[in-house]
């Protein structure tokens, strides 16, 4: 498997689907969560088989991995199969805020390390967070044992469409909003009664390092297996993996 290199030392190529979130970590001075403020060029056509160098001005908002001032200058060399971004922030689809993985420093800028240029899906704010605590990339599954635990202590068991409230955000990625808080739609009741979509709210599973959820804030919602304690009054998800990773034949029932 390869090392990943700054874009400056790669040769055309496409992406490559190997490359590893703990091989970047590994290879990076510092990496950043931020929002692309201006690009240079913008890509006209994110389909080509190549892209030119850009130059983009990224605001950073928060720091995973070594310190950066509250504006730097990213750039990315010509004749890669990859883009920096495509636009700005006002292009939904432009990849323009997220995780940027970068090498080099001070007064010459940063560059791109790695074959994408953002990364701005949540799953690899997990992945990068789960490895800088010295942790493997992927959450572990739930085990029988917890499971069995969830399932003792719930009041319901649900395999539910989860659709996040918009007023409670917890997170924000340019893909999608999560909130702290949802309404459950049941689709097939494992454990106790729930005959109409019941809100609910998030438990312990914050506190897990690299391995938090939350309920996503679209119209199609996101289904999973949620274990459900009504004995504080709220009805509180208790389960730390996601419910999306959990399938029923699993659920120790009877």
């Amino acid at each position: 498997m390869p090392t990943p290199q700054p874009s400056t030392t790669q040769s055309v190529s496409a992406p490559n689907p190997a490359e590893t979130i703990t091989e970047l970590v590994a290879g990076a001075d510092a990496i950043l969560f931020g929002t692309v403020e201006s690009v240079d060029p913008a890509v006209t056509d994110a389909d080509g088989a190549d892209f030119p160098a850009q130059t983009a001005v990224v605001r950073v908002s928060d720091s995973l991995k070594g310190d950066a001032a509250a504006t730097i200058t990213v750039t990315k060399p010509a004749g890669t199969a990859y883009y920096l971004t495509e636009q700005t922030e006002f292009f939904y689809d432009a990849r323009h805020e997220g995780i940027f993985v970068l090498t080099g420093a001070g007064d010459e800028g940063y560059e791109l390390l790695g074959y994408l240029g953002v990364h701005d899906d949540w799953g690899d704010w997990q992945k990068f967070e789960r490895v800088l605590a010295g942790l493997p990339e992927a959450a572990p599954a739930a085990t029988a044992e917890e499971l069995a635990a969830w399932t003792d202590q719930a009041d319901i068991v649900v395999f539910a469409s989860a659709r996040g409230d918009e007023d409670d955000i917890v997170l924000h990625t340019s893909r999608a909003d999560y909130a702290a808080s949802a309404t459950l739609s049941p689709i097939e009741v494992l454990k106790g009664e729930m005959p109409e979509p019941l809100d609910v709210v998030q438990g312990p599973q914050p506190d897990v390092v690299g391995g938090t959820w939350a309920f996503p804030v679209t119209d199609k919602g996101q289904t999973g297996v949620f274990f459900i304690d009504l004995s504080s009054g709220t009805p509180t998800v208790i389960n730390t993996v996601n419910p999306t990773s959990i399938s029923t034949n699993r659920v120790p029932l009877g």
